[in-house]
């Protein structure tokens, strides 16, 4: 059976439950700073993940507004039907 790469590990946000899938460096990290975390500690590493979280979802959806506009910039579109006439002058 394959070895996983990625291991799931939850971060309580003060408003929700973030599920991360990190790598084990990551993993490893993440439990050697919870270790002796206190409470302060605590709430500034879960400001901190979160502003991470935060900006990760505008770039994400950044990227993908920028791809939309490329794609509806190489695409011809005109509605269907005949061309209005010009007003004579």
């Amino acid at each position: 059976m394959a070895k996983s790469k990625y291991k799931k590990t939850n971060v309580y946000l003060p408003d929700r439950e973030l599920a991360l899938y990190v790598g084990a460096k990551i993993h490893a990290a993440l439990a050697e700073i919870t270790m002796d975390m206190d409470l302060y500690k605590g709430v500034r590493l879960g400001q901190v993940l979160e502003a991470v979280y935060e900006q990760g979802m505008k770039d994400g959806r950044r990227e993908i507004i920028e791809s939309l506009e490329v794609i509806k910039s190489k695409a011809n579109y005109l509605p269907p039907g005949r061309p209005k006439k010009k007003k004579k002058s």
